[in-house]
């Protein structure tokens, strides 16, 4: 029998693998985008709502925030963040994927 913790975890039917886990998205916002509040370089991925007890939302579903501000929207939630800030956290990360998907085809 193979253990459960071997077997990767699996995203939603609804979103596609490549969008649910992928690590060159998340490295592409920490080194090309900068903070969508502040707009410092050195960003780490702010990952959406949770799907779930102990889950996060899907990496395409991230947006580049800075230390600080991540900190600060794990504190207090995404919607008084996003109210606070004046951002929506759902178009930023649809405009940084496809940000991402335009930088992949650059590579190529």
């Amino acid at each position: 029998m193979i253990h459960p913790r071997t077997i990767p975890r699996r995203g939603p039917a609804t979103i596609p693998p490549e969008e649910w886990r992928n690590a060159s998205y998340r490295q592409f916002l920490r080194e090309e985008c900068r903070c969508v509040v502040c707009h410092r370089f050195g960003c780490d991925p702010a990952h959406g709502p949770a799907n779930g007890t102990s889950s996060k939302g899907p990496d395409a579903g991230c947006i580049p925030l800075c230390r600080a501000h991540h900190d600060e929207q794990t504190g207090i939630g995404w919607p008084a963040f996003e109210q606070r800030h004046r951002i929506d956290r759902e178009r930023e990360a649809e405009a940084h994927w496809a940000l991402f998907l335009i930088y992949q085809e650059s590579l190529a």
